[in-house]
């Protein structure tokens, strides 16, 4: 591809290399203050054991950097997006190999032998090579989508492991380093995508792909596959909230789109796949068939959804007719009975409020 027609990304990769900050060595040393899984637990509905695994879960995923980033250069040379090349190997990869070390130190302090730690960390490593595993798609684009949405899920995630610690510890000042550029990999990302998408407005369908066929990587690590799949009742366990991480992945994606409707097309797109009740009583290829058909549907969808997440919906303009008044005086209607049946955590997890 001519590096001509890329420039604004080509621009924004070479603006963010200068931002790359790895933890320094004395930060990781000074995490080990003596906690205790036992007294970690006093913050939280987890047990001890419970804790060790959410901490092991984020220090075996951190540990295979490597293998996602080579996915990424797969992408990038099947599609010739040197600019995708340049942001992984001068700025993502280098600034996220760091992050394991945090977690290693924390479940060191738990009592945990370092050397079982580093076994099973190698055990990992060559227990898969992720790019076959890889199931949002190589473009570019795809990347990038999966890339923003995976960064935001951490960057909760280790929100809610930092409240484990008290605030003037200097693990949860580690840990917030760490938190704090997961949320910069999140918009860095988001930004990628967006401008991709603004180039060509016809690779909206890999952002759909890439966000419907998302899987966080660990649940493809045998060694946390398995605490991967506690992960989903352990978040209110852990004072956080389903709604808030739905609202921040779904934030991102808007932010990228702009668009009601294309957020209704990625909604229904994955409810489709995944086999998700969209409204209660009604199977859903009825409903995702009906909404599609309908015009204006999707984009209705898209306004439920935000509506639902407390994201800002675009005022509508008053009806100037009275066609248009009783177009919008159905569509109120419509909306109101959606609203009233649309299961939006249940769309996304089970009934019992649990995050998938």
């Amino acid at each position: 591809m001519n590096k001509n027609s890329d420039i604004k990304l080509y621009n924004y990769v070479d603006n963010q290399i200068p931002k790359l900050k790895t933890i320094q060595t004395s930060d990781l040393e000074s995490m080990f203050e003596n906690f205790s899984p036992e007294k970690i637990v006093e913050t939280s509905n987890l047990s001890s054991d419970e804790v060790i695994d959410s901490f092991r879960l984020s220090l075996i995923t951190e540990s295979l950097t490597e293998q996602y980033a080579e996915t990424y250069k797969i992408g990038a040379d099947m599609h010739d997006a040197q600019w995708l090349n340049n942001f992984v190997k001068g700025f993502w990869e280098p600034d996220e190999l760091g992050h394991a070390d945090p977690f290693k130190n924390i479940l060191i302090d738990f009592g945990i032998n370092q050397k079982d730690l580093e076994i099973e960390i190698g055990d990992a490593k060559s227990s898969i090579d992720y790019q076959t595993e890889h199931s949002s798609g190589f473009h570019p684009i795809a990347l990038t989508t999966y890339g923003m949405i995976q960064e935001c899920i951490t960057d909760y995630w280790y929100e809610l492991q930092r409240k484990f610690f008290p605030t003037d510890s200097n693990t949860y000042k580690v840990l917030s380093q760490v938190k704090g550029r997961e949320a910069l990999h999140t918009v860095q990302f988001r930004d990628l995508t967006a401008l991709q998408l603004e180039k060509d407005p016809n690779l909206l369908e890999h952002i759909i792909h890439a966000a419907v066929a998302f899987e966080m990587p660990s649940n493809h690590i045998p060694a946390v596959k398995e605490i991967e799949a506690k992960t989903r009742k352990w978040i209110p366990q852990m004072n956080g909230s389903v709604s808030e991480l739905l609202r921040r992945i779904i934030n991102n994606i808007n932010l990228v789109l702009n668009d009601h409707s294309k957020i209704g097309r990625l909604i229904l797109a994955y409810a489709s796949r995944s086999e998700k009740q969209f409204l209660q009583f009604i199977p859903n290829r009825i409903v995702t068939a009906a909404i599609t058909n309908i015009q204006g549907g999707t984009s209705l969808v898209g306004e439920i959804v935000l509506d639902q997440l407390g994201l800002k919906v675009a005022e509508v303009e008053s009806p100037k007719t009275y066609i248009e008044e009783v177009q919008f005086r159905l569509k109120n209607i419509l909306k109101r009975w959606a609203t009233e049946r649309l299961n939006i955590e249940g769309f996304i997890s089970p009934p019992s409020k649990q995050i998938s």
